[in-house]
């Protein structure tokens, strides 16, 4: 209710500051305030009457044509108008015979004024100010939906990769613990009271995990720290059958994703023979804004593949914060994982980060284009249906259709500029694809 009072008065505002300047203009004069005052009350009277005739059916308008593409809402928009010239004829004349009777007019008067064609300038101002609002409205109705409709898409992919970043990060804590009872399981067998330090040892690490996993990032220094921890665990199990190397000299300031080094050293332990004849070497360094894990290559034979969850859980994860990639590579002797490290800075999980800034000014630069194309042709429908009211006023429609004509091709070839034919996506992309196999051609004939 308050929305509709609210555009009641607006509405009633405008069209007696919109009259009062045609006054002035024909005048040259300024009306007295009680003249004023008159006219607003009978603007918001009649304002009134329309607007509850003319509300319900840009209702149904939207109910029976619900969409926003260019079919539907160019349906709702001339269904709407001709709707609301419908009912504005209608409520109109009842609002105007109304008038007539509070003025001092006798019945027979007012009716006979109503049935005749004296009635016909006063009801066909009613419909083109009617018509006017009604098709504002629906353009301001497909403006705002575009706009929400695009905040809305930003927020869904933001909140999926926030879900899926959950996700990931649940499955961390249940990797850990499932490889952790494997060792613990092999020492219990081959030393029970080293077995009972592991397990002492296990509560300490695993409450780490506990409180990192949910963190988003963490610092380099925290993670190391904490893998030599993990390491000198396990070793209690190989002893000299593991052999691990960590580089001294860390830079500080940098961030990774918690426990990705962890689970990285359980996989080369996981998927490697060990023992004192073939010691698996593992080594930790820092290389170019990389954090790189090698390890021998020395496969033990397992009765199921590996999975890979492990690897790709990590992979997943850094997507969320950086366009880097997870490196994986293999060779005869060694197996190299490659993981970015992150700035100092607190990463936001925001869907733009995984952009770069050119897609990112390009796509503002697109939704930019669209909002002007659509307040143009906001601009021009309102105009031009205020322009040819004035133009039927003296019984003729003589000039306004030059408007009509000239700015209308202006908004083709806008459209066509922004939405359409040569500058469309879909064409641009299939003219790159073609000029680049053309190249490609080229280039092998060349080689040839």
């Amino acid at each position: 209710m308050p929305k509709h009072i609210r555009n009641i008065s607006v509405i009633s505002v405008v069209i007696t500051l919109f009259f009062l300047l045609l006054y002035i203009l024909n005048n040259s004069q300024l009306p007295g305030w009680g003249e004023v005052l008159g006219n607003f009350l009978w603007t918001l009277f009649f304002t009134t009457g329309l607007y509850l005739v003319n509300a319900p059916v840009s209702v149904w308008a939207e109910k029976v044509f619900p969409g926003f593409d260019w079919k539907s809402f160019a349906k709702r928009l001339l269904v709407g108008i001709f709707g609301s010239s419908v009912v504005t004829l209608l409520a109109g004349g009842i609002l105007y015979f109304i008038m007539l009777l509070v003025l001092g007019n006798d019945l027979k008067d007012s009716m006979n004024w109503l049935l005749s064609m004296k009635s016909w300038d006063s009801l066909s101002r009613l419909i083109w100010i009617a018509t006017t609002i009604a098709a504002i409205f629906h353009v301001i109705a497909l403006i705002q939906h575009y706009q929400t409709n695009k905040l809305k898409e930003q927020k869904e992919k933001v909140i999926q990769i926030s879900t899926e970043h959950e996700s990931l990060k649940s499955q961390i804590g249940p990797h850990f613990l499932f490889n952790s009872l494997n060792v613990l399981n092999g020492l219990i067998e081959e030393n029970p009271d080293k077995a009972q330090e592991f397990v002492g040892e296990l509560s300490l690490v695993y409450r780490y995990v506990l409180e990192q996993k949910d963190k988003a990032l963490v610092s380099l220094e925290e993670e190391i720290d904490f893998s030599r921890t993990y390491m000198n665990l396990v070793q209690k199990r190989y002893e000299d059958g593991l052999e691990f190397e960590m580089s001294e000299n860390l830079p500080k300031g940098l961030q990774i994703v918690p426990l990705s080094l962890q689970i990285l050293l359980e996989n080369c332990i996981k998927h490697n023979r060990i023992s004192s004849e073939e010691p698996l070497k593992v080594k930790v360094l820092v290389e170019n804004d990389y954090l790189l894990i090698i390890n021998n290559l020395q496969i033990k034979n397992q009765i199921h593949n590996s999975t890979g969850k492990g690897l790709q859980n990590i992979k997943d994860r850094y997507k969320s914060f950086t366009r880097k990639e997870v490196e994986i590579s293999r060779t005869a002797e060694e197996f190299i994982v490659k993981i970015p490290l992150l700035t100092e800075k607190i990463i936001a999980m925001e869907v733009h980060q995984n952009y770069t800034e050119e897609e990112i000014k390009s796509a503002q630069k697109r939704v930019k284009d669209v909002q002007d194309f659509y307040w143009n042709l906001a601009s021009y429908i309102i105009v031009n249906l205020f322009l040819t009211f004035l133009d039927l006023r003296d019984g003729s429609y003589d000039w306004a259709f030059w408007s009509l004509l000239g700015w209308g091709m202006g908004v083709f070839f806008h459209y066509v500029e922004v939405f359409g034919f040569f500058n469309s996506s879909s064409w641009k992309d299939q003219m790159i694809k073609k000029e680049l196999e053309r190249r490609q051609r080229e280039r092998n004939q060349f080689l040839d």
